[in-house]
């Protein structure tokens, strides 16, 4: 597809991290405690260990020592010593050359602490939960394990969430009178670094690491790529059109917006570049769509997944109220963009750059997963089961769709499928479903055993384990849930066996790919647990002082009530902190500070008064949650510092303000949007209570004029509509096209009679 630009490692390094160069027996520390992280995660926190259990008792054997369990704070525990471990000896103290060569020997005394500070709980918590009592030595640990968390995210994410924290606990402590009982019990016990958000990384967002991990390493976002390149590239503005849709797809997987720049942005940025797009506009694409993925469903981002805690909305629901937004943000993309290429005079490139459509079409069983994993959300399957039972299915697809080892590609395809779709029946189809198994692994034997269809090779022993996996657990009365978590957990097993055993090359491989992806998600989930971990400090202070509930109304009288400002207030001031702090830390301290105040000003008023239809939670509240996730989000390519703009602009070579610029030109859908959602809340779908003609027709006429309000102001900041626009055309396309946010019939009207006119008799107003 196109060489790796040089820049790539530039931006690697300057955006996302510089780590050491371990030698082989600390590597092999590391991997090991990133493994750990994940087997610990799916025993006794995603509740394997007990669903193995019933399995085996189903069976009529009885083993006891799966029945352990751990409170959830103690798991939290475990993972956090994992963590700290992992960054203590790979994070240097300072991003510098030197200090990238050794591990020194105070990093090594951190590392120790970090995991005896983190450990501590886990051994102490069942006496508190039993006594609610601290002792000075509780204080101790509590005290450490706070610094070095502090010190921790420092080396990860930069000093500014840090800063902001430690500006919270010492206003916290002095607002308790130094009490350093009740700060420790707050903030190490109760809440604080174990509170909300680090329960929801380590219950749901682990498991959505984890897949995403599993996703890059056997070649399914490859292949999202590569597709989409192959399919958009010889239209005009191809590349571009295909780096949004990519980037779209595997930035919700992914869940950050730089780290998706820095993957799928080296296929796409190379490739808009070739097809003459300038620098500062290829470098712009890619951020933008990659930044839109933490605002997809059905994975999006990790403050999400807060969102939903905080909301008490379930995560399948709000991934509904998030459709017409993001549907929204990449129309609004697309659109710019291609006025933009019409504008450029840009052409599609030669089709012989690109690899044949038919391959990609034969193979697109392999997104499958994606398909699995949105289905298990919607029909209300936990968020952790459904990403871990997509796993299974990510894996099974990946092995058989390896063209050097011999099978009838249909055969097994077909296999896939009927196997995927029976697993998701109830247990009144139990035994059927388990008779069906069995009877197509018998027909799977026979072909092998009298046809060359069938060899017997790994694609035979990866179908026939799962086929039979699925008949003992259905046969036996496991329920869908606990198939579809063992269907995750056994595809791993089976892939480590077989790629063991495997002699051909693709084989070996995915044993590699399967063993790596383990150790990606841990080393990928210390950001996001770190982040949550500091975030989760000033939620406690909050707690602890009251701020929490007088911060808003301090807000609301700072605006003197007035809604207009206090939204643009919000908006600046999520984007100001989004400049140092990471998208689930920003959306946590945003939600906790700015939201309330949001919801103290509209809560009274109708449609915000009323709550999401089945739920207590009212319309105020998730509109103003909404609000702060989406400029929290769009930090990322804000200036000044825009990280993943930077990004863009170090692979494609070029300057970095002009293409922050540009990124903030191509993703205006999300600066204007969440004013548009607020005002008219029915955009998030779930807040509709009874769906008539009339709601429905009224849902459909916001999205239609939201869309004509980003048409509108694409035409106005690219200057173009068929031909080059006058500038008083211009300006008047801009005004009309603010005014039209409001949604108001008459201004949309005449919004869209402007763009008639200019269809019509565009020539008279070209320049």
């Amino acid at each position: 597809m196109g060489e790796e630009p040089p820049q790539f490692e530039k931006a690697k390094e300057v955006v996302i991290e510089r780590v050491r160069t371990l030698s082989p027996a600390l590597d092999n520390v590391v991997k090991a405690a990133a493994i750990l992280i994940g087997i610990y995660e799916i025993l006794f926190i995603f509740n394997f260990n007990y669903t193995l259990y019933d399995m085996f008792q189903k069976m009529g054997i009885k083993i006891g020592v799966l029945q352990m369990t751990f409170q959830t704070k103690q798991g939290e525990a475990f993972v956090l010593a994992m963590i700290l471990l992992i960054t203590y000896l790979l994070y240097p103290v300072r991003r510098k050359e030197k200090y990238l060569q050794k591990v020194p020997w105070y990093d090594y005394v951190l590392a120790i602490l970090g995991v005896t500070s983190a450990l501590y709980l886990f051994a102490v918590y069942q006496r508190y939960a039993e006594f609610a009592e601290v002792y000075t030595t509780d204080v101790i640990f509590g005290i450490l394990a706070i610094i070095l968390v502090l010190e921790a995210t420092r080396r990860v994410l930069g000093w500014v969430l840090p800063a902001v924290v430690i500006v919270f606990l010492a206003y916290g402590i002095y607002n308790i009178g130094f009490d350093w009982v009740r700060f420790t019990q707050q903030l190490y016990f109760d809440e604080g670094i174990f509170g909300i958000p680090f329960f929801v990384m380590t219950i749901y967002v682990f498991a959505f690491v984890f897949f995403g991990a599993f996703l890059l390493k056997i070649g399914i976002s490859d292949y999202i790529t590569e597709f989409m390149i192959t399919l958009f590239g010889s239209r005009p503005g191809g590349p571009a059109k295909a780096a949004v849709i990519s980037s779209g797809l595997m930035g919700t997987v992914s869940g950050s917006s730089v780290a998706n720049v820095l993957t799928t942005g080296t296929f796409t940025i190379p490739l808009m570049k070739k097809a003459g797009y300038p620098p500062e506009i290829a470098g712009a694409v890619e951020p933008v769509a990659s930044t839109g993925g933490q605002l997809m469903p059905p994975i999006m981002g990790a403050a999400a997944f807060i969102m939903a805690e905080f909301l008490g909305v379930p995560y399948n629901k709000l991934i509904i109220a998030a459709v017409i937004p993001a549907l929204v943000y990449y129309a609004g993309v697309y659109l710019f963009i291609d006025l933009e290429t019409k504008r450029l005079g840009l052409k599609g490139m030669p089709r012989e750059h690109f690899s044949g459509l038919d391959y990609f079409i034969r193979k697109l069983y392999i997104l499958l997963p994606i398909v699995v994993i949105t289905v298990a959300l919607v029909w209300g399957i936990p968020p952790h089961i459904s990403a871990i039972s997509s796993l299974g299915v990510a894996i099974w697809v990946a092995w058989i769709s390896k063209d050097n080892i011999k099978g009838h590609e249909g055969l097994y395809v077909l296999l896939v499928l009927l196997a995927t779709t029976l697993m998701f029946t109830g247990k009144s189809m139990a035994v059927p479903v388990a008779g069906s198994m069995i009877l197509l692994l018998l027909i799977l034997t026979a072909l092998g055993l009298t046809t060359d269809k069938v060899e017997f090779n790994e694609k035979f022993y990866i179908t026939a384990l799962f086929l039979l996996f699925i008949a003992l657990t259905k046969y036996i009365g496991m329920t869908k849930e606990q198939i579809l978590l063992l269907s995750g957990v056994f595809g791993i097993i089976f892939s480590l066996i077989i790629g063991w055993y495997s002699k051909s090359e693709d084989g070996k491989a995915m044993y590699r790919a399967t063993y790596e992806s383990m150790i990606d998600a841990g080393k990928t989930s210390t950001s996001v647990m770190l982040a949550a971990a500091s975030a989760g400090l000033i939620q406690g202070v909050l707690t602890m002082t009251g701020l929490v509930t007088s911060l808003g109304y301090r807000l609301v009288d700072l605006t003197a009530g007035n809604l207009w400002l206090l939204l643009i207030l919000t908006m600046i001031f999520s984007l100001i902190l989004g400049m140092g702090v990471p998208t689930t830390a920003n959306y946590i301290i945003t939600s906790l500070v700015a939201a309330p105040a949001i919801f103290n000003a509209v809560q009274n008023l109708h449609p915000y008064a009323d709550p999401v239809p089945g739920f207590a939670t009212p319309i105020a509240l998730l509109a103003a949650h909404f609000f702060v996730f989406y400029f929290g989000i769009l930090a990322d390519v804000t200036p000044p510092v825009a990280l993943a703009s930077y990004a863009g602009s170090a692979l494609a070579g070029g300057d970095f303000w002009k293409t922050a610029m540009n990124a903030v030109k191509y993703a205006l859908a999300g600066y204007i949007g969440p004013y548009i959602y607020f005002t008219h809340p029915e955009m998030f779908i779930i807040t509709v209570k009874h769906w008539t003609a009339m709601t429905t027709l009224q849902v459909l006429y916001d999205l239609g004029a939201t869309l004509l309000v980003m048409y509108l102001l694409a035409m106005a900041l690219t200057g173009w509509f068929g031909k080059h626009l006058r500038k008083e055309i211009r300006g008047l396309a801009g005004v009309l096209g603010i005014a039209s946010a409001t949604l108001n019939p008459v201004i949309v009207g005449i919004g869209f009679g402007f763009v008639l006119l200019l269809k019509f008799f565009g020539a008279r107003f070209s320049s």
